[in-house]
């Protein structure tokens, strides 16, 4: 991490902290190839500063951005969002604070911009303003926020999801329009305030694929995967023979074949079920003649 963000666990990250003229910035490790499509999904939280009754307004959102810059590259605060100055770069924008100046809207909005440029009077703006939520003109409610981006190299779109409902999209040639031909990109977040604040933290959501059916020998054993997000809360039924039946991956040692249904909460907040066959193959007793 860059500037006075920090790491609180869990894949999760504060940005910033209610105080005045914060900025980070966090890039993923490993690059991200922009040949190859992707759905990146996370939450994220804009804290509870709204300017309700009378009081401070908060400030001043996040960005979703994929650079070439540096693995550790940082822009500007305030109005830049972290963001601002860094080239060559596309920045997906959760702005909560109204700069007339940049053309913002009134509500808290999202925004597709290039290189490094917050202006949505520019040629860098490639989509929006739009408001955030389509039902609340304030996203700042304390609440974690869903949130994916999905990105088509075959129609060169890029779309953006708030709250799980489609949002906005914009079809650029990134690798070639906006990176020079590199496909190979760092990915990441950034955020700030400037004279107004908030907390702003974001949380990767780690999602894996469930395991399919399975077979094994008596007395051996298997692991099984229920699909979606780790950190999630599961229940897994019977729970027979497993090794904890309220974790992502339990293990299983049945002595005869089982059918185990597992249940747990997905990204959107939806109820999900998989389920997962474990047949015990019986062994073949053999014949063998003896040795005269």
């Amino acid at each position: 991490m860059q500037g006075d963000g920090i790491e609180v666990g869990g894949n999760c990250y504060q940005l910033t902290a209610a105080l005045e003229g914060q900025v980070s910035s966090i890039w993923y490790e490993e690059l991200i190839n922009l040949n190859e499509p992707f759905e990146l999904q996370f939450t994220m939280n804009f804290g509870d500063i709204n300017g309700e009754d009378g009081g401070t307004s908060g400030a001043d959102g996040m960005m979703f951005v994929l650079q070439n810059e540096s693995p550790t590259a940082l822009g500007v605060v305030g109005q830049g969002l972290g963001y601002g100055l860094l080239s060559p770069s596309l920045g997906v924008e959760f702005d909560t604070y109204r700069n007339a100046d940049l053309g913002d809207p009134y509500p808290d909005h999202i925004g597709i911009h290039t290189n490094g440029n917050t202006n949505h009077n520019t040629a860098n703006s490639l989509s929006g303003p739009i408001q955030a939520d389509a039902e609340d003109v304030d996203i700042e409610d304390g609440e974690d926020h869903a949130i994916a981006i999905t990105w088509d190299p075959s129609s060169q779109n890029i779309k953006v999801y708030f709250d799980c409902e489609f949002r906005l999209e914009a079809t650029i040639d990134l690798v070639n329009q906006i990176f020079d031909g590199n496909s190979e990109v760092w990915w990441g977040f950034t955020a700030s305030t400037g004279g107004s604040y908030n907390v702003h933290s974001v949380c990767l959501y780690e999602n894996v694929s469930p395991s399919g059916n399975v077979s094994i020998c008596p007395g051996f054993s298997t692991q099984l995967v229920a699909g979606g997000d780790i950190n999630a809360e599961f229940t897994w039924s019977p729970i027979d023979y497993l090794s904890d039946p309220t974790v992502f991956n339990p293990i299983a040692t049945p002595p005869s074949s089982q059918v185990y249904t597992v249940t747990y909460t997905d990204f959107c907040g939806e109820v999900q079920s998989n389920t997962i066959e474990v047949t015990v193959e019986p062994i073949e007793a053999g014949i063998y003649a003896e040795d005269f």
